[in-house]
């Protein structure tokens, strides 16, 4: 397999099965063994015609009708065309001879002259051509952009969509004590975040997790912004704490690590497949969490009901603030989806809530920068009682956020984070 081939094998899959692009690349990837120069193509390709796709469609459309139903037919083309608008690695007449190859192998003839045509007109058409940047921004349904140039301006806007520079995986240290060997495998490959405790930016090159220090859960890899919000719930070494949509655990693993072995750790989501993936991975890093299914859209199991010093509700989304690593989600998107997942979220958090004990403090999160899903949520929960509240004297609290704030957004033009929401609430 090639990059190219690769790229168009994720591209058909993000399309036919609506898979996330990120775990089939991974996949793709582990299964060819390339070189680290050819990986990071194949990434580059895939991600980058997710985000231009309805650009390059235009574009090819110039010179030949695509057939719709043809995804392999048309995940070559749109891979050529990436490769001759944006990248000069390749001489122009090369990369329309190897999308040529890919697409002779699965079509005849009369297909393959089709294709060499239209990738041939398009290497030499200057007219209308875009920046990798502003592709990517007229890319992005209507809908999605004005509701993020209302909600931060158009260059916030833009870097939600678009990311200024790559992005490099984050880990966290969950090692109480870092022997020797953790400690120079940091040093040759991290730099320390500072304000955020036991955070790394891995600046190597590669896969953080092919580490041996990784396979012996000695850290995890996890976004900045998961990261934090983790830190904002303030849990105290014996809290009882709660962790409602857990998901496959990485905050989890966190909040267990702050509570320490005196405290108690419950983490509950609507999936079974993700509940046994979190204890899995409780069981790798040498955790203990008690995990349950439940769907808490319902009322809580009764056992649950107002015990927890803290709780988490990292709420299920439209995902809006991660466009810029998951490009596939924005043509999912439909302009109700944001009220629509408003109001899950209130409801689920009402239900966190009967879990809380009186004193106890709630963080609500969302990875959406849209109104619908943070202050509107808010707004609502006021409505029944529920009571802002302030993260006090968290130590180490990062970003400079006030010990007086009740909300707090987070985007990628302020840090090096995914667009987040977050909130805290109290009895």
């Amino acid at each position: 397999m090639s990059a190219r081939s690769i790229a168009s094998r994720v591209l058909i899959r993000v399309w036919n099965e609506q898979a996330f692009a990120a775990p089939v690349l991974s996949a793709e990837l582990e299964r060819s063994r390339l070189e680290s120069r050819d990986r990071n193509l194949a990434t580059e390709l895939s991600y980058g015609v997710l985000r231009t796709q309805k650009y390059l469609e235009t574009r090819l459309e110039k010179f030949g009708s695509l057939k719709a139903g043809d995804a392999t037919l048309r995940a070559h083309l749109l891979v050529g065309a990436y490769q001759l608008e944006f990248l000069d690695r390749v001489p122009a007449r090369a990369a329309v001879n190897e999308a040529v190859e890919l697409v002779r192998k699965d079509h005849d003839q009369k297909v393959v002259g089709f294709a060499n045509a239209v990738l041939r007109r398009l290497s030499e058409d200057m007219v209308g051509r875009h920046s990798l940047k502003d592709a990517t921004w007229e890319s992005a349904p209507s809908f999605i952009r004005k509701r993020l140039v209302r909600e931060l301006g158009e260059e916030g806007a833009r870097r939600i969509l678009f990311p200024e520079s790559k992005r490099t995986p984050y880990l966290r240290i969950v090692t109480a004590e870092p022997g020797k060997g953790l400690v120079a495998f940091l040093e040759a490959h991290t730099e320390p975040v500072l304000g955020v405790p036991k955070a790394y930016r891995f600046v190597a090159g590669g896969d953080p997790r092919k580490s041996e220090f990784f396979e012996t859960g000695q850290f995890v890899v996890q976004e900045l912004g998961a990261q934090l919000i983790g830190h904002f719930l303030g849990v105290r070494k014996g809290d009882q704490v709660l962790d409602v949509c857990a998901g496959r655990g990485q905050k989890t693993s966190l909040l267990a690590e702050r509570a320490g072995k005196e405290g108690r750790v419950v983490a509950t989501d609507l999936f079974g497949h993700k509940v046994s993936g979190l204890s899995e991975e409780m069981q790798r890093l040498g955790l203990e969490v008690e995990a349950y299914q439940w769907d808490f859209t319902s009322a809580p199991p009764p056992h649950l009901e107002g015990i927890f010093d803290r709780v988490l509700v990292d709420a299920p989304c439209t995902g809006v603030g991660t466009l810029s690593r998951r490009p596939e989600i924005a043509r999912r998107l439909t302009p109700e989806d944001p009220a629509r997942m408003g109001a899950l979220q209130t409801e689920i958090v009402r239900n966190a809530f009967r879990c809380l004990r009186p004193g106890g403090l709630l963080v609500f999160s969302t990875c959406s920068v849209l109104s619908e899903e943070g202050p509107a949520v808010v707004e609502a929960l006021l409505r029944v009682g529920l009571r802002r509240a302030a993260p006090g004297s968290i130590p180490g609290l990062p970003l400079g956020l006030s010990p007086e704030a009740s909300t707090l957004r987070l985007s990628p033009s302020q840090s090096d984070t995914d667009g987040y929401f977050i909130a805290w609430l109290e009895k």
